[in-house]
Formats: structure tokens, sequence, C-alpha cells
């Protein structure tokens, strides 16, 4: 008697969903469009320095190599970035924003996994990635969009979610998350170097860790190696890279040595006079999300008992990070974006004390009914979103169209030359090689805050050699910087345009031939 044969089921491939994730792209996505300049909504992203990023980028592309032959003074890993965004869409800011959009989701992911640490798998999380969402990109630190701070936030997310994880499961760093710190340190090391005092901080923390719990030398040499690991990986790529330009020379005069001996700011303060007051203003400044991290170290003191690692390790991450932005001298307020790291700890703080409300009455339990938070999240972003488009510094601007923009007003004079070149003198890049589309052929292609080699030089002997056909300028300077008769140019248009609480002025002028 024969067997019946069963009928063979298809298998069916199954994507895993992540609703965390998708919560904090689709979060993400929804406030930046509304806050960064990048956004399809706004006509450019005018900030002078997200247009130097993108500048140098676009000219990596073109087989173009920073520092040896473009000066601008950040790291490589944030040109690679802005390559991969040019290479997205190199005539529009739509693969910075998509760049954006990717990093800042991941970072609200990572604050999101931290509070779950604290608060269990409860839907208030979903509701600090809203605030979150909403509170960092209106604060004066988000400047215009697309800054290092803003790219680097995820990073220091994941390192603090990973031990924090590490010390709430009584475990050591798995080789996966070791190895991937080790490689967002190198990161921050070749983005912007006064970042890495966060990492420093870290990496003390968890020697001090290993060593008061009595994990085995064994232990913490793997994950020293595995940290190493990572920073040797990507460090490989970058040295790699410019080692097959032969441009590692530049590469360290530059970004290592003009930037510690040319950059800091001379003043009579001692440093940590100076790291207390930067740091005291930036918060104070940043008023949207500064109270979120005090009130998140008064959350560890509070349990102190149960979080005393973690209050120790946010410490020194803090400190850390707090003397290597600051130590230079200077403080712009966007310096202080990078803290945001830390906000997450403030709002864990609340969500705890919404959490006993649900546990101590009647009322608390119905507003801890999915349905209900379902209806308030809904209503919240619709609320959060309108502050945002009220609050941010930068919704101004989508009342502009490109037209109205210098950038592009003067792009159609430069476009009326054949394979026009220009240079952007006596300012930081104002997107005026963007809107054109043109690549730099100076080595300062416009002039940076920083007291380079033989910078005003280099510039005026590009005007006078003919090597540029115009000449963008934003300030009327004396003679000593910029005198168009005498290098042969003449003023064919200018343009008065608000930028960062000032009216300036930019003047166009073409090179007599």
């Amino acid at each position: 008697m024969s067997k019946k044969k069963q009928p063979v089921q298809s298998k069916k491939l199954s994507l895993k969903c992540n609703p965390l994730l998708l919560f904090s792209f689709l979060m993400s996505t929804l406030f930046l469009l509304v806050c960064t300049k990048s956004s399809p909504l706004y006509p450019m992203n005018d900030w002078v320095d997200v247009n130097c990023f993108f500048t140098v980028g676009k000219s990596i592309l073109h087989g173009i190599v920073p520092y040896a032959e473009l000066y601008e003074q950040k790291g490589p890993v944030l040109y690679f970035m802005y390559a991969i965004a040019a290479l997205i869409s190199d005539k529009s800011f739509f693969g910075v924003f998509l760049l954006e959009v990717v990093t800042f989701g991941l970072f609200l992911y990572f604050s999101g996994k931290i509070a779950q640490i604290f608060l269990g798998k409860t839907s208030l999380v979903y509701f600090i990635i809203a605030f979150l969402a909403a509170l960092v990109p209106i604060s004066r630190a988000f400047a215009h969009g697309g800054g290092c701070e803003e790219l680097c936030l995820f990073m220091l997310a994941y390192s603090l979610y990973s031990v924090l994880l590490a010390l709430h499961e009584k475990r050591t760093l798995t080789f996966k998350e070791g190895f991937i710190n080790g490689i967002f340190a190198a990161a921050v090391l070749y983005i912007k170097f006064t970042i890495l005092g966060f990492y420093i901080g870290l990496a003390a923390f968890v020697l001090l860790w290993y060593l008061l719990d009595g994990f085995q030398w064994k232990a913490l040499l793997n994950t020293v190696g595995h940290f190493l690991l990572g920073v040797g990986a990507l460090s490989a790529v970058v040295f790699g890279y410019f080692a097959i330009h032969g441009a590692v020379g530049d590469f360290m005069e530059v970004y290592f040595h003009n930037n510690l001996h040319l950059y800091p700011q001379e003043t009579e303060e001692t440093k940590w006079e100076l790291i207390k007051k930067c740091l005291d203003t930036t918060l104070k400044t940043n008023t949207s999300y500064g109270w979120m991290i005090w009130l998140g170290f008064l959350l560890f003191a509070m349990e102190i008992k149960k979080h005393w690692k973690g209050l120790i390790m946010a410490l020194m991450c803090f400190i850390g990070l707090a003397i290597g932005t600051y130590w230079g001298g200077r403080g712009y307020t966007y310096y202080g974006l990078i803290l945001a790291a830390f906000c997450v700890f403030g709002l864990i703080a609340i969500g705890k004390a919404l959490q006993l409300a649900e546990d101590s009455s009647a009322f608390g339990k119905f507003l801890g009914s999915s349905g209900f938070r379902s209806v308030i999240m809904i209503i919240l972003v619709f609320l959060l979103l309108n502050t945002s488009y009220k609050k941010s510094s930068n919704t101004y601007l989508m009342d502009y169209e490109k037209e109205d923009m210098p950038a592009y007003r003067f792009a159609k004079i430069i476009n009326t030359v054949e394979d026009a070149k220009i240079l952007n003198f006596g300012f930081l890049d104002g997107g005026f090689y963007y809107a054109a589309d043109v690549l730099p052929n100076c080595e300062f292609f416009c002039t940076l805050n920083i007291d380079a080699p033989d910078m005003w030089a280099i510039q005026r002997q590009c005007v006078v050699d003919g090597d540029v056909d115009f000449v963008i300028t934003r300030t009327i300077y004396s003679a000593e910087y910029w005198n168009p008769t005498s290098m042969g140019c003449e003023l064919v248009d200018q343009c008065t345009f608000y930028f960062e609480g000032v009216d300036f002025t930019y003047y166009l002028y073409q090179k007599i031939r």
C-alpha cells in the first residue's frame, strides 16, 4: 500500500518588522522635513559649513583630494559621507537630507533602546522618541542642519546603549559591541576629533568597570582587542585612501597639526574657566533640550543604588566630551548639539514618574491604555510639528524661492561663461560652487576661520593670475586683502540677503580678460 504524498508547502520569506526602528525613521523624516535646510521644502541649505563639506564631498567624486588639493579643516570621514550624499544628488541637497534622516533616525532609535532598559518595552518609549525628534532640531545648536555634531549623535547614542545594556545584563561587552564602538570612536576621530573626548571617558569607565566587577584580565584584553580592531578597520580605509593618492602627509598636517596649533582661540582665561563658561552658555542657550540633560543626571542620582555604574559612565563620558569640545577655547552655539546624546535620560525620568502614576490610580491605568495612547500620539505629533515650524530658526527660508538666493542669482551670470571658474573670497563657502555647479580650482576655495599659512596670499594670487573668472565676496575689504581694480576685476552684481541675524551684501566680481 503506497503512502499518500503530503503537499509540499512553499517557504515564504518573512521580513522581521522592527516597530521602534520604523517609528524612529518616521519621526526623523517628519521633523527634519520642517527643521533642516537640507529638506526639499527649502530652496537650499545656505549654511557655510555644510556648503564647505558638500563642495569637498562632491570634489572627491571628481578625483580631487582633500587637504592636498583643497584646504578644509574637518575630518575625511565627514567628506566621505558628503561624497555619498553628492553621489545621490549633486545638484540638490536631497542626498544630504537622506544622510540626516538616516543618522538622526538611528540616534532616535538607540535613544529609544536606552529608554527600554530603564522603562521596559512600554509605549512611553515612543513618546520619548517623538519628543526628542521635535525638541533637538528646534534648538539653536542644531543651526541649519547637516553639521558634524548632528551626524555623530547616533554613534554616541549607540555607545551609551551598548554599555548600559551590558551593565543591565551583568556581562562584558560582546565582540560586536566592542568592534562597533571602535569603529565609531575612529569615525568621530576622523570627523571632528574634539568629540573623541566622549570615547576617552567611555574607555576609562570600561576599564574601571571590568576591574571593579572582577572580570578576568582575558575578558578585558578581549574587549580592548575588539575595540582596537574596529579603530584599525576604519583607520585602514582612511589612511589607505590618502596613501593611494600620496597625501598622508597633507592629511596629517592640515587635519591634525594645523587644527591643534592654528585653530585654538587665544585667551587669558584658564582652560577650565573656558570649559565651564562654554558649557554653561551652551546649555542655557539650547533651552529646548538643555534641561533634559540635568534632569537625566538627577534620575541617576535618585536611583543611585540601582544605577550607580550607569551614573559614573554617563558622567565620565559627559566630562570627557565637554573637555574635548571646549578645550580649544571656542564655544560656538552649534558645538552644544553633541551634548544632546544625553537628553534621553531626562525624558526617562519623566517616563518613570508616569509609570508610578499608572500603577497608583485608575486614571493612570486609563492613561496607560494602548488605544488612548495611540490617539494621544497622533495629536502630539501634529502639535509638535506645528511647534517645530514656529520655533525653528530655519523655517523663515521656506518663504523664499531659489531665484531669491544670492547663490542662484549669481549662478545665472556665472553660467553665461563656458567652463567658468569661481572663488569664494573672504568668508566660508556660501553655496556659490553648489548653485553654479562649479568645482573649485584654488586650494583655498573659500576663506576659513583658521590662520592657515598663506591663505589670503594664495587666494589673491589665483585672481591675479587669472585662474578664476568670478570672485564672490561678502564684505568690502581693505585694499590690503582685496583690491578688485588692481586685480583686474569689475563688479557685475550685488545682492543683500539675511543670514544668521545679519543682512549680508554679497558682491560678484568678474575678471576682465
